[in-house]
C-alpha cells in the first residue's frame, strides 16, 4: 500500500516544483516586461521632450535672426560698416542651427543662443550710436551748407553791387560836352570877323562847347579833337591828321590841348578853310577827348 502511493507523491511533488518554476519564470518575465515598457516610455518621452526643445530653440534662433536682418536692412548703408560683426553673428547662428539639428545638449545650445542674443544687442547698440553720430554730422553739415550758401549769396550780391558800381564809375569817368555850337565866319578888313552861313564866304568854322565838371576824371592836359564832315561825308582835314578812337585810327579836322582841373571849362576850336571847298548843305560835327565822344552839333551852310 505504501509502495503504490510513493511514486504518485513523487510525481505530485515534481509537478508542484515545475509549476513553481513556471510561476517564477512568468513573474520574472512580467517584471522584465513592465521594466522594458517603462524604459520605452521614458525614451519616447525623452525624444518628445528633445523634439520640443529643438523646436523651441529653432524658433528662438529664427526670431533672433529675423530681427537681426530687419535691423540691418533698416539702417541701410550704416550696417555695411559692421560687416565683420555681421559675419560673426551669421557664423554663430549657423553653428547653433547645426547643434539643434544634431539634437545636442539643450543647456549647451541655450547658452550659445543667449551669447548670440547679447552679440546682436551689441550690434544694434553700435548701429544706433553710428546713426546718431551720422545724424548729428548731417545736421551740422546742413547748417554749414546753409551758412556757406548765405555767405556765397552775399558775396555774389556784393560782387554784383561792386560790378555795377564799377560800371557806373567807368560810365561816368569821362568828359562830357555841353552847349555845343558851330558857326561860320568871314574875315573882313584886318582881324574883324562876321558871322555868315553862305558856304562860299565862310573862311573859318568855329566850334565852341563847355566841358563839364567831373571829379571822377583825372586832371591834367587833355587832347580835344574836332571832326567835321561835309554834306558828302568827306572829313575836312589838313594833311593826314588822325588819332586813335576805340582802337581804330580816324581822321580829325582840328585839335586843341586844354589843362583840365576837374571844373567846367568853356573852349572854342577853329578850323580855317584855306583853299578847301565848302559845298552848301548840313555839316556834321563831333568832338572827342579821352577816347570818348563829348557830343555832336550841326552847321547848315547855303
Amino acid at each position: 500500500m505504501e509502495s503504490n502511493t510513493s511514486p504518485e507523491k513523487k510525481r505530485s511533488t515534481t509537478y508542484k516544483v515545475i509549476i513553481g518554476v513556471l510561476i517564477l519564470i512568468i513573474a520574472v518575465l512580467a517584471f522584465l516586461l513592465i521594466s522594458n515598457k517603462s524604459s520605452v516610455d521614458t525614451v519616447v518621452q525623452e525624444k518628445e521632450n528633445c523634439a520640443q526643445h529643438s523646436d523651441e530653440l529653432q524658433g528662438q534662433l529664427d526670431s533672433l535672426m529675423a530681427e537681426h536682418n530687419r535691423i540691418k536692412n533698416e539702417y541701410g548703408y550704416l550696417s555695411d560698416k559692421l560687416s565683420g560683426k555681421d559675419s560673426l553673428i551669421m557664423a554663430q547662428a549657423k553653428e547653433i542651427e547645426s547643434l539643434i539639428n544634431s539634437q545636442a545638449d539643450y543647456r549647451r545650445i541655450k547658452k550659445k543662443l543667449d551669447a548670440l542674443r547679447n552679440i546682436t544687442q551689441g550690434y544694434v547698440t553700435q548701429l544706433d550710436s553710428m546713426y546718431r553720430v551720422n545724424q548729428t554730422l548731417t545736421n551740422e553739415n546742413t547748417t554749414l551748407k546753409g551758412s556757406l550758401d548765405d555767405a556765397n549769396k552775399k558775396t555774389f550780391e556784393l560782387t554784383q553791387e561792386k560790378d555795377k558800381l564799377s560800371t557806373k564809375i567807368n560810365d561816368a569817368a569821362y568828359l562830357k560836352g555841353y552847349n555845343i555850337s558851330a558857326t561860320g565866319y568871314n574875315k573882313k578888313s584886318g582881324t574883324k570877323e562876321s558871322i555868315t552861313d553862305r558856304a562860299r564866304k565862310v573862311e573859318l568854322i568855329r566850334v565852341c562847347l563847355t566841358i563839364g565838371e567831373n571829379p571822377l576824371v583825372g586832371t591834367g592836359q587833355k587832347d580835344v579833337y574836332v571832326r567835321i564832315a561835309r554834306p558828302d561825308n568827306l572829313i575836312l582835314t589838313q594833311g593826314s591828321y588822325s588819332f586813335i578812337y576805340k582802337g581804330q585810327r580816324i581822321q580829325y579836322t582840328a585839335k586843341t590841348v586844354i589843362n583840365y582841373t576837374g571844373k567846367a571849362n568853356s573852349i572854342c576850336i577853329d578850323y580855317p578853310r584855306d583853299n578847301i571847298e565848302l559845298p552848301a548843305g548840313v555839316y556834321h560835327i563831333a568832338i572827342f577827348a579821352d577816347d570818348h565822344e563829348l557830343g555832336q552839333a550841326t552847321l547848315t551852310l547855303r
